[in-house]
């Protein structure tokens, strides 16, 4: 079986652009799915920049979701 490496969604850490990414969390065709990824991840370490993006577009980043 071949590695599948195209998915919809990616759950990246560190996250300024896609060219700095510091750490590659999970690829993941759904949306429920990659959503809860990211919400785990972002619970898992809280205070990293944590992106949930579909190609090239940010659905979701933790630093919008921090309260000041």
């Amino acid at each position: 079986m071949k590695t599948r490496t195209n998915f919809t969604h990616w759950v990246d850490m560190g996250v300024r652009c896609r060219a700095n990414i510091i750490e590659h969390l999970a690829g993941v065709e759904d949306y429920e799915v990659a959503l809860a990824t990211f919400r785990a991840a972002c619970q898992r370490w809280p205070g990293i920049p944590i992106n949930l993006l579909q190609g090239a577009r940010v659905i979701e980043d933790s630093r919008r979701l921090r309260t000041v």
